[in-house]
């Protein structure tokens, strides 16, 4: 029993090894291919696509080795196999973690330079009443993510899409409501004339963007208080065994040395992991939904 957990980190270092490191051949290209498959690489593939992470078979096998790899060490380290089970479950589930925490990031990041954007956007319109000028103008002016999205624009504007459809496009890349009906007014200016009432109406279709943002920006504040509340909890749980395990069962540690033990710090290992990873998903505000 003892001799198992390195055993098996061997085993998973050469599996490792020759899957990944070693140079290809047609029956590894295949054994990838299934794995690939189990672990559900496409559909993490393209859900990180639309974020704009092009995620790699070799980024995502990087990180599923490094959460697996991890669990083996720990196993090893503490004569538990069961371990091993807690890190095949962390490889899983720790590429969709990453990928929701940098989607978010790109949404906040694009939700938050909307307002400037929209500002911009409506001087240059004073300026130049051309919607299509008004971007060639405006993607000198302002930085990512913006600056992505006003050349995209200025593409498909260019290619003969026309400006509505050019616009729609725009709409469907931003994803956020209250900026639909930046983009609603934007189409109705550019139909009927860029008078002061409807550039007054850009004016104001942006203030309520910033003031949705300026509410996000609060409710962000109180989900990290809360994130941190729900770590202080976790790591206050692990001083319970951490407490325990000074009990000795003759020369036998409790938790390192008898199977009760083993299986309830796997136990904990998992709910550990469960915790962190719905506390996040459910403190976490759903940009999707905005």
């Amino acid at each position: 029993m003892l001799l198992l957990p390195p055993v098996l980190a061997l085993c998973w270092l050469g599996l490792v090894y020759w899957l990944f490191i070693k140079k290809s051949n047609d029956n590894k290209l295949n054994v990838r291919h299934r794995l690939n498959r189990l672990m559900g690489y496409q559909n993490i593939s393209a859900y990180a696509g639309t974020a704009g992470w092009n995620i790699t078979s070799r980024e995502f096998w990087g990180i599923v080795i490094f959460a697996v790899t991890t669990g083996v060490l720990l196993s090893a380290a503490f004569k538990n196999p069961l371990i091993i089970l807690a890190g095949i479950l962390a490889g899983y589930y720790l590429p969709r973690f990453m990928i929701r925490r940098y989607r978010k990031r790109q949404q906040t990041a694009l939700l938050t330079a909307i307002p400037d954007f929209g500002r911009i956007l409506t001087a240059r319109l004073v300026d130049h009443h051309s919607i299509v000028r008004a971007f060639e103008v405006l993607q000198n002016d302002v930085s990512e993510p913006m600056k992505t999205l006003a050349i995209d624009f200025l593409k498909d504007a260019g290619v003969g899409m026309g400006i509505q459809q050019a616009l729609e496009n725009l709409k469907a890349r931003v994803a956020f409501r209250k900026f639909d009906i930046v983009v609603e007014t934007l189409l109705i200016a550019h139909h009927e004339g860029y008078s002061s009432e409807a550039l007054r109406a850009m004016e104001k279709a942006v203030e309520a963007i910033e003031n949705d943002i300026k509410a996000i920006e609060i409710l962000e504040i109180t989900s990290a208080k809360k994130k941190k509340e729900l770590i202080y909890i976790v790591l206050a749980s692990w001083a319970f065994p951490a407490i325990l395990s000074f009990m000795n069962t003759g020369n036998a540690n409790v938790y390192l040395d008898t199977v009760p033990g083993k299986i309830l710090m796997f136990s904990y290992l998992v709910s550990t992991l469960f915790v962190l990873i719905k506390g996040e998903e459910y403190l976490s505000l759903r940009l999707d939904e905005l």
